[in-house]
């Protein structure tokens, strides 16, 4: 926790600002409700997206700049996998060329696109085997925005930014570490079997504390599946609002697959009993912590995924669930190790760093094992080469 206090009291002065614009409209807002206190739902959600405050609004380098080496200081939170490397892209790229050709189309959609070095690079891989697809890319984000069509400027004529759902879909949908930043729920199961909800309220020296208020309905039906698991003195998260974007898929998608890449777990491993604190993180300038109070509009707040209940919603609302495995699985099925031996080997020292990274990929103590990747669809009936060994499906809904 040191090191966090270090990093704030050396912070640019316009991150100081943003952070004490963001603090002070969060106590505002606590301040205007009659129990002085919201749900953590709702305080994570400006934390994030507040579109004047929030993180997502920050002008900061909230992305890791794919120019800078591996073992240099680098700028902003986090380092996601297509920022990692490109053979990330060249992996996926395979997976996702074998989707699209079954269905016939060339449309491919992006969640969350980040940096847009995944669009980028995905597009460049199709360019090399004469493909021009049409990439589509939501985000809500505007500063993200214009760093991805910074990204993207070479590319412009295949690209665009949709501002809302599209109509009757065919194609390829990708959500790289897109629900793990979806705001969420957490409750406290107590020791006298107690369900309750943690809010957010302001203590009289204006610090941020939590408050623990009775679970409502919603909260009550969601716990219904856990509680079996859990021991008693219990806390973790629920997040209802990647429920509620998986329902809306079969709005929209007419005919293809969903990928989802993310850190989870299925539900007997994310809610086990020697986990009792739940998996909420915060990260700033590569820094991990478990205190959202700290920086709220500066740092980055998730929670892993529930995959179990992605499954369960998925094939609530009619989708297939067409395979979920780990990471490391994913990519090793979807050929990484013919992508590496293609790679151009006459850079001795780039092809050592990339060689490093697709070890952090693989890694069953890194990204390899602690990431899952669930595919969903419609109206899709082609096995997908990206889980033809050690589909894990059968976990997820024991």
């Amino acid at each position: 926790m040191s090191t966090i206090r270090s990093i704030l009291k050396n912070l640019h002065p316009s991150s100081k600002e943003h952070l004490m614009l963001m603090m002070d409209f969060l106590n505002e807002k606590i301040q205007s409700t009659n129990e002085h206190a919201i749900k953590f739902e709702d305080w994570m959600n400006e934390a994030l997206y507040n579109p004047f405050f929030g993180y997502y609004a920050s002008k900061k380098n909230i992305i890791f700049d794919g120019s800078n080496r591996l073992n240099n200081i680098i700028n902003g939170d986090f380092v996601t996998a297509p920022e990692l490397t490109p053979v990330f892209a060249k992996t996926l790229s395979r997976q996702v060329a074998q989707t699209l050709d079954y269905l016939g189309s060339k449309n491919i959609i992006e969640f969350g696109a980040g940096s847009g070095i995944l669009a980028k690079n995905i597009i460049q891989e199709f360019r090399n085997i004469d493909v021009k697809v049409n990439y589509k890319i939501i985000e809500i984000s505007n500063p993200l925005i214009s760093i991805q069509k910074q990204t993207l400027n070479s590319f412009s004529n295949q690209i665009e930014w949709l501002s809302k759902l599209p109509d009757d879909f065919e194609g390829c949908i990708i959500a790289n570490e897109l629900l793990d930043a979806m705001p969420v729920s957490i409750f406290h199961y107590s020791d006298n079997k107690q369900i309750l909800e943690k809010w957010v309220g302001i203590n009289q020296r204006g610090e941020f504390i939590w408050i623990y208020k009775p679970a409502d309905n919603r909260l009550l039906e969601a716990m219904e599946k856990i509680i079996p698991i859990i021991d008693c003195n219990y806390t973790s998260e629920i997040n209802f609002q990647s429920d509620a974007w998986i329902r809306t898929i079969p709005e929209w998608l007419k005919r293809g697959v969903v990928f989802i890449i993310d850190y989870g777990f299925p539900r007997h491993e994310y809610y086990h009993t020697q986990r009792t604190t739940g998996t909420l993180m915060c990260h700033l300038n590569h820094i991990a912590y478990s205190d959202p109070f700290i920086a709220p509009g500066i740092q980055d707040i998730t929670s892993h995924v529930d995959f179990s209940s992605i499954a369960e919603v998925s094939a609530e609302c009619g989708l297939d669930v067409l395979g979920y495995t780990s990471l490391a699985n994913f990519l090793i099925n979807s050929g990484i190790i013919n992508v590496v031996e293609d790679l151009d080997k006459s850079n001795l020292k780039n092809h050592i760093e990339t060689l490093g990274a697709v070890q952090k990929l693989l890694s069953e103590i890194e990204m390899g094992e602690l990431f899952k990747v669930i595919a969903i669809g419609k109206n899709f009936q082609k096995n997908l080469m990206g889980f033809s060994h050690n589909d894990r499906s059968h976990k997820l809904i024991p």
